[in-house]
């Protein structure tokens, strides 16, 4: 089922922008017409203290190591200075040396248009995401958003949007659900791309196909990201926070006989280091916590892994 675009969720976009924003007239910039390609290569060693699947909660807290090996490519072309199309394919695969029932490997492919007016940045970008667990198919994601984005000034940035989301799990149907989520991120850019902080605020409305898995959420975000010199190397530092929380509000949950509440924190650091020109070694170290009234879906863990990259 295709995901669809209610006209008041555009309407509300819309409004939100121009209520910001003045924007009058097209403007000229100094991009380059045509193609454009890049892409990254990534494998990686680590471990976990327990392997974790959200969507349908499940969860074991048997440690085990894993091996993932990343690929992304993204194709742009830009037709003048105020409109671009973007395409992006990517493809991850996370192998458990015991645990391989949790072998996941997805395949992610995006679709982009950017439309540029004065102050404003027009986006509409569809993503379908294919997964499969243990060598099973899992689930279809799919996703369309529109997204509107501007600098306030030369160190402040916004970006607001809308996200439709169809979710299928291929062998639980009774979870299937679309979606609809509206975001709102705001960048500080204290000394350019070389460090800034990032915050956000996601607010999201599921309806399942079992109203037992209805629910309202938020999620609020806090980043930093930093550029700086290790010893002679060129390096990359990201710390990142996250919480959310879920209400399970639609029907009372059969199994605990009251309505499922869920609050969840995770952190993350990861740093990369330039050994030479693209080639970098990383290491990061995330934790999440979810708590939860429903034992099947309370969990924590830990995950440390460590590997390089090649960026061109």
């Amino acid at each position: 089922m295709a995901p669809k675009i209610s006209i008041s969720s555009l309407t509300l976009l819309l409004g939100m922008t121009l209520f910001l924003i003045d924007g009058t007239k097209l403007v000229a910039s100094e991009e380059k017409h045509g193609f454009s390609f890049d892409g990254q290569l990534e494998a990686l060693v680590g471990g976990d203290n327990s392997v974790v699947v959200e969507e349908i909660d499940l969860s074991t807290s048997n440690n085990d190591s894993f091996f993932t090996f990343k690929t992304k490519f993204d194709l742009d072309y830009t037709f003048d200075a105020n409109h671009s199309l973007s395409a992006a394919i990517s493809y991850s695969d996370k192998s458990y040396s015991e645990a391989t029932n949790f072998d996941l490997q997805t395949t992610l492919s995006t679709l982009g248009y950017k439309f540029k007016y004065d102050k404003l940045s027009f986006n509409l970008d569809y993503r379908k995401a294919d997964a499969k667990l243990g060598g099973n198919d899992f689930m279809v994601l799919t996703q369309v958003s529109p997204a509107v984005s501007f600098f306030v000034n030369k160190q402040n940035f916004m970006r607001l949007a809308y996200t439709s989301i169809d979710k299928d799990l291929v062998n639980n149907p009774a979870r299937d659900a679309q979606s609809n989520e509206y975001s709102v991120d705001y960048y500080f850019f204290k000394s350019g791309l070389r460090e800034y902080f990032i915050s956000s605020v996601k607010v999201r409305k599921e309806d399942a196909f079992n109203t037992v898995f209805d629910f309202n959420s938020y999620q609020i975000r806090l980043a930093y990201k930093r550029r700086y010199q290790l010893i002679d190397f060129d390096s990359r530092l990201t710390l990142d926070a996250r919480y959310r929380s879920r209400e399970f509000d639609s029907v009372l949950n059969p199994t605990i006989g009251a309505m499922r509440v869920d609050k969840r924190q995770a952190f993350r650091v990861l740093n990369e280091v330039e050994l030479i020109e693209n080639l970098f070694w990383n290491t990061e170290v995330a934790y999440v916590k979810n708590n939860s009234n429903l034992s099947a879906a309370e969990f924590s863990g830990a995950e440390v892994m460590s590997g390089i990259s090649y960026e061109f």
